[in-house]
């Protein structure tokens, strides 16, 4: 039966997609919202409680902290914290602005109700949990692979989702230094410079003052 409604409600054409369910809030009465400016280095919770809100991150770069790790960075154009709206206990990581972000604030407890209404909301649930649960898999096939090949998917993931195409390849952001490659990867600072020294051999990065550009057509 999931899988015929998955057939019928592909995430890719679905009308409850993301940017539609965006569309939605905002031109629902009954769901406030606001678009506030985040600034660098700032951790949402600070300004805003997180738990009791829902963001969509229109611009810049967000990382989310689980026990103090840099663990995830967020999407450009998505939501953060819908993945766990279900959840019986508030959000155990944080949000912090790896670059100033510009985000709409939404009401957690409204986009429940809001959702609840839908006579589609329970498939947006259901879609968007299993998105969830893969890239939780995803997750798990990353950090068994060997430190150098995690740290290689880790700069060209950063780099052709918000890098800086040049005639080289992306510039990586500058916000992504050393300490969070490390967390990103899951491996140590001291890791992450050795391994650097071999991929500027293999010239999959190149380093240019102090800009880091990703050789990402060389990476597979």
């Amino acid at each position: 039966m999931y899988l015929e409604l998955e057939e019928l409600y592909n995430m890719q054409t679905s009308k409850i997609k993301q940017e539609f369910l965006l569309e939605q809030l905002l031109n629902n009465p009954h769901v406030s919202s606001q678009i506030v400016n985040i600034r660098k280095g700032t951790y949402f919770s600070n300004e805003f409680a997180s738990q009791d809100n829902v963001y969509f991150l229109i611009k810049g770069i967000a990382g989310l902290h689980y026990n103090e790790r840099l663990v995830v960075i967020a999407d450009q154009k998505d939501f953060i914290s819908l993945d766990d709206l279900l959840a019986k206990e508030a959000p155990t990581y944080t949000i912090e602005a790896l670059e100033e972000c510009e985000v709409i604030v939404f009401d957690r407890h409204e986009i429940m109700d809001f959702i609840f209404s839908m006579q589609e909301g329970w498939l947006y649930l259901y879609l968007n949990e299993k998105k969830h649960q893969e890239t939780l898999v995803e997750k798990i096939q990353f950090l068994r692979e060997k430190g150098i090949d995690r740290l290689t998917r880790t700069y060209y993931d950063l780099a052709t989702r918000f890098g800086e195409p040049t005639t080289d390849g992306h510039i990586l952001p500058k916000c992504f230094n050393l300490k969070r490659l490390a967390e990103i990867a899951n491996i140590s600072p001291n890791s992450v410079a050795s391994f650097n020294e071999t991929l500027k051999e293999r010239n999959i990065i190149i380093k240019r003052g102090a800009s880091c550009i990703v050789r990402t057509e060389l990476i597979i």
